[in-house]
């Protein structure tokens, strides 16, 4: 099929516009989520389990590592080039611009729902210093298409978005209502798995509606905010509600990888932290 113009959508819009994504190989997090999305924002019944719970002991939590915030450069560099994608991927330019109008709306949803302003902002800041990029594995589709933003921030404020983020994710929030140019929807905050990865991460979800978007079956966006000293990195994906996208593991350990041992000298570790 012919591919699409470079310009992708940016992380500010992500919520009510269709961004990249990136479906297939094994993933880091996503199961199928349930129905659409209730009305008033609160969390649906768990599903029933499956599988027998694990006797194996909890991996130990990554360790927090000592990388200051690297410059727009350095982060460009850090960005997983083509030769370390799966095989037959692809990257291109993405542009971060937001459109008139993103901030205040979601400076107005975290209004409305204090508890879910650190979702929001992890979602809509724009870091001083920041580079990102899609990569597109199969056909030039959304289920196709993984969106990457890594951004530095001074000292220490990494780590305060981390906690916020991660307590907002893990119950804080369990859903808010956003405003845009087609209407408002309430959508649904749901926590993914995001162990086994080099560096402190929290994976969520965020389903809209059947009916809200154009997608018959409601949309899922997929995110994983990973934390790598001053710096992080925002993945993030779209498809709708019935494929269920999950973010591919060979890449988001590889881009972390990266952002890892981009401020190290060579020969030279990155010393983590407790």
């Amino acid at each position: 099929m012919a591919r699409p113009a470079a310009r992708a959508v940016p992380i500010a819009l992500a919520l009510l516009l269709l961004t990249a994504g990136c479906s297939g190989g094994s993933p880091v997090a996503g199961s199928p989520p349930a129905g659409p999305a209730p009305t008033d924002g609160g969390r649906a019944a768990p599903a029933p389990a499956t599988v027998a719970p694990s006797s194996a002991p909890p991996a130990a939590a990554p360790a927090w590592r000592s990388l200051e915030p690297l410059s727009r450069e350095q982060l460009t560099a850090a960005l997983l080039p083509v030769a370390d994608l799966p095989p037959g991927s692809t990257a291109e330019a993405a542009d971060g611009t937001p459109a008139p109008g993103t901030a205040a709306r979601y400076e107005a949803a975290a209004q409305r729902r204090p508890a879910c302003a650190p979702i929001l902002t992890a979602l809509s800041e724009q870091p001083a210093a920041s580079a990102r990029s899609l990569y597109v594995t199969g056909n030039n589709v959304l289920g196709n298409r993984t969106l990457v933003d890594v951004g530095s921030f001074p000292g220490g404020r990494v780590r305060e978005r981390f906690d916020a983020l991660a307590a907002a994710v893990r119950g804080g929030c369990p859903g808010f209502r956003m405003e845009s140019g087609v209407g408002a929807a309430e959508l649904r905050v749901e926590e993914v798995p995001a162990d086994a990865l080099e560096a402190p991460a929290v994976g969520f979800r965020i389903l809209s509606p059947t009916g809200a978007v154009a997608s018959v079956g409601g949309t899922t966006r997929v995110y994983l905010y990973a934390a790598v000293g001053d710096n992080r990195i925002l993945f993030s994906m779209v498809d709708d509600t019935a494929q269920a996208p999950a973010l591919r593991a060979d890449l988001v350990a590889a881009q972390i990888r990266r952002l890892v041992t981009a401020g190290a000298s060579p020969g030279t570790p990155t010393a983590p932290t407790g």
